[in-house]
C-alpha cells in the first residue's frame, strides 16, 4: 500500500545529478569562457572558471572524457605560465584546497615530483600525497592482526586448504 503522503511532490530541493551529456555541455562552455579570459589576460576570470571547472568535475576524465579534462589542464597550465610567484602560490593552495592530487597538477604542468615539491616548498605549502592503496592495506592488515588475531600465512593456508577440497570435490563429481 502506498501512503498519499509518498505520492505528493517534495518541498525539499535537491540538485540534480547532471548527465555526462550535460556535464560536457557545462564543462565546454566553461572551458570556452577561461579561454576567452587567457586571450584578454584576466587572471582572476581565470582563476575562478578553473575553480567552477573543478568543482564541477571537468577535470576528471572518468566524468568527461581525456579530451575534456586534458583542455582544463591546458587552461591550468597557460594560467600558471602567465603566472607572478604569487599568483603560482595562489593557484597551488586553491587546488589543494580543491582535493586535486598533486600528479594532476604534475601532468598538467610536465614537472617531476621533485621540482613540484620545490615549488610547494618556496610558496609554504604542506601538501601530503593521498594514502596509496599499499598504505591503506597495511593499517588494515594492523587493525586485523591487533583485534582479530589475523595472521596472513594463516589465511593463505586456510585459503589453499579450501581450494583443495573444492578441487576434490569438483573430481568426485565429475
Amino acid at each position: 500500500m502506498h501512503n498519499e503522503e509518498d505520492q505528493e511532490p517534495s518541498n525539499e530541493a535537491s540538485l540534480p545529478k547532471p548527465t555526462q551529456v550535460g556535464r560536457i555541455e557545462t564543462c565546454t562552455e566553461l572551458i570556452s569562457k577561461a579561454m576567452r579570459c587567457l586571450e584578454n589576460n584576466d587572471k582572476d576570470c581565470v582563476t575562478r572558471l578553473i575553480e567552477e571547472l573543478i568543482k564541477a568535475n571537468c577535470h576528471n576524465g572518468n566524468a568527461v572524457g581525456k579530451e575534456l579534462a586534458d583542455e582544463v589542464k591546458d587552461a591550468f597550465h597557460e594560467l600558471w605560465l602567465i603566472s607572478d610567484s604569487g599568483e603560482v602560490c595562489r593557484l597551488l593552495m586553491l587546488l589543494r584546497n580543491l582535493g586535486i592530487s598533486k600528479n594532476w597538477i604534475r601532468e598538467a604542468l610536465g614537472l617531476n615530483s621533485k621540482d613540484l615539491n620545490k615549488r610547494l616548498a618556496k610558496c609554504g605549502i604542506d601538501w601530503e600525497s593521498k594514502a596509496t592503496r599499499n598504505d591503506i592495506v597495511k593499517v588494515i592488515e594492523g587493525l586485523l592482526r591487533e583485534r582479530f588475531g589475523w595472521s596472513e600465512t594463516e589465511m593463505c593456508k586456510r585459503c589453499l586448504d579450501l581450494l583443495a577440497l573444492m578441487l576434490m570435490i569438483s573430481e568426485n563429481t565429475a
